[in-house]
């Protein structure tokens, strides 16, 4: 009798037994890259916000799911939930910060489609073959990889920062046997009820290195609490722009990001100044 596909303690997919399939990274290495070339996002929280002005960089921390030190990226979107505290909460130490970063100069490790986390942990089971593994969808570490990727499937940046799935996708034409391919679009046209939200279709970036913030930071989004003289002249030091939001008490840590979204539209529609994308 077979045996069962190995599995971790936290994982519901397949631990990876075998190299990546690569017909998901051809197909994205084929498409033309896509004119708006988007900023790179890191949200943390306003423990570890702290640490990072301090020591002047966002650095790696300790990944269950690849077993080693990683700082985690999305392209584009302020898609990462930073808090373990999902409940409201008056704590402000669990409030959200998020780094809006230029994507030229920072070369990322890994490069996915998806959150590789949630995948990992069965959320899109429903869209996938079951012998998939998240290496399959993994693409070129290359800096062209997220805008080519956003050209294959979106009509454009906007579409994609909005994850404008009834109006906003392309069809790749994928071969009957692109399965990667159907899959993946499959999975972010999804409109209906699943355990899993937009970073179905955000743009993963793997850093296995610090980031150095000063020249490489945009903006800095943060609850208006924190910015105080001292945090301004902080971020005001690293080249880039303040842009506080305002805060409810006991609002919880994931309803903040759907402000920070709201900011990073207008930082990418040119509204702040110092970058506009569409």
């Amino acid at each position: 009798m077979a045996r069962p596909p190995k599995t971790s303690a936290i994982d519901q997919r397949p631990v990876a037994q075998r190299q990546g399939r690569r017909e998901f990274a051809a197909a994205v290495a084929g498409a033309s890259p896509s004119s708006q070339v988007l900023p790179y996002t890191h949200v943390t929280d306003g423990y570890a916000f702290r640490d990072v002005l301090q020591s002047g960089e966002l650095r790696p921390t300790p990944c269950r799911v690849f077993g080693t030190d990683l700082l985690y990226m999305f392209y584009g979107r302020p898609a990462y939930r930073a808090a373990q505290e999902d409940e409201s909460s008056g704590i402000d130490a669990y409030w959200p910060v998020c780094f809006v970063l230029k994507a030229e100069g920072i070369k990322p490790t890994r490069v996915f489609p998806f959150d590789s986390g949630a995948f990992q942990s069965g959320r899109y089971a429903d869209h996938m073959y079951h012998r998939m593994i998240k290496e399959d969808f993994e693409v070129d570490p290359d800096p062209t990889s997220p805008p080519r990727l956003i050209n294959l499937f979106w009509r454009d940046g906007r579409s994609y920062y909005d994850a404008d799935s009834r109006r906003g996708l392309k069809d790749p034409s994928a071969d009957a046997m692109d399965f990667e391919l159907r899959a993946y679009r499959d999975l972010i046209a999804s409109t209906g009820r699943a355990p899993f939200d937009e970073r179905n279709s955000a743009v993963e970036a793997q850093f296995d290195g610090p980031i150095r913030l000063k020249d490489n930071t945009v903006a800095v989004i943060l609850p208006s609490e924190f910015a105080s003289p001292s945090v301004m002249k902080r971020i005001d030091d690293l080249g880039a722009i303040s842009l506080p939001f305002s805060t409810v008490q006991r609002q919880g840590p994931g309803n903040m990001v759907a402000q920070i979204y709201d900011v990073v539209r207008d930082l990418l529609s040119g509204i702040h100044g110092g970058i506009a994308c569409w």
